[in-house]
């Protein structure tokens, strides 16, 4: 009885343990031991340098940033993309003696929409293979996606720029640099319709007007991060986010996800096989099957700035 109550404690997790850390030190080994005997050879370490190579590159891949602004959502197939508005507000009012008080009919609308595809296909002949001292075939697929990304970015920044034209003020500050002041309004804009500020989308542009704030603009915390890393994560409790892709001396002040945007995907990013052997092209076709609306307009400001002040 003893026995069986002690293989039952915590004698089985720590032996079960201790045999994975000599599996791994095992797996290691041996991982060692062919990588010693690939250096031995000059065809091996000819192997070792061509997957170590990369490219030249001219500029760092493009990164997508449109989801962190909107709620994104896996759909299960055929569950239709829906969402139902909010009822409306109801208005009390002060009833005199022998008075009454309008109804409120509560009716909510349904919106449905319609998904989009998004799709790119590239080919690469059979003699990059074997010319090239990186692997082509998967830096291929890295550009796939990285393109794939950069359009969903241009939809969603699209969707932006007209939800922001609807309800809230353009806040002029083309005159000057990216200034606290115009920056203070611009979120007013949003939070006068009872909303939170929780990002800032703007150019690189931005980022210059941020370097040259001066210290009646940020305190010594925020002036010290901008002197260290060129850059400030977050003001007023909103983070900065910066894209390429936004018009130069524009600027987005944007609330929650929650209130701003959704977004469901029928089909997230699949990278699928291709080829096309009697034209000697290895391939592959990218495909997404989503759908993208900005709900509340309230929830975007816009706000201009100079670039060259």
């Amino acid at each position: 009885m003893l026995k069986k109550q002690a293989t039952r404690g915590n004698y089985q997790p720590q032996f079960s343990t201790f045999q994975e850390r000599q599996k791994q030190a095992s797996r290691l080994m041996q991982k060692e031991a062919a990588l010693s005997r690939v250096m031995q050879s000059e065809m091996g370490l000819r192997k070792i340098a061509a997957n170590m190579a990369n490219p030249v590159r001219q500029r760092l891949d493009y990164k997508g940033i449109f989801r962190k602004f909107v709620v994104v959502e896996q759909m299960p197939d055929g569950v239709p993309l829906i969402y139902d508005k909010d009822l409306p507000e109801v208005p009390a009012l002060k009833i005199g003696k022998g008075g009454s008080v309008r109804m409120v009919e509560m009716a909510g609308r349904r919106v449905e929409l319609e998904p989009f595809e998004i799709a790119a296909r590239p080919k690469i002949p059979y003699k990059e293979l074997y010319v090239r001292r990186f692997r082509a075939l998967d830096r291929a697929k890295d550009r796939l996606i990285e393109g794939m990304e950069l359009r969903e970015d241009l939809i969603g920044f699209g969707l932006l720029d007209t939800a922001s034209t609807i309800v809230n003020t353009l806040i002029d500050g083309s005159a000057t640099i990216m200034d606290r002041d115009h920056l203070a309004r611009a979120f007013t804009e949003v939070e006068r319709h009872r909303l939170v500020v929780s990002a800032i989308l703007m150019s690189p542009y931005g980022t210059q007007g941020l370097r040259r704030w001066l210290f009646q603009e940020l305190d010594q915390v925020g002036m010290q991060e901008v002197r260290e890393s060129g850059y400030l994560g977050s003001m007023w409790g909103a983070d900065f986010y910066v894209s390429d892709q936004i018009a130069p001396g524009y600027l987005y002040i944007l609330t929650t996800p929650k209130f701003l945007g959704w977004m469901p995907i029928r089909k997230d990013v699949d990278v699928i096989p291709a080829d096309d052997p009697d034209n000697l092209r290895l391939g592959m076709v990218g495909y997404e099957l989503i759908g993208l609306t900005i709900h509340n307009a309230r929830g975007v400001a816009v706000m201009t700035h100079s670039i060259t002040a």
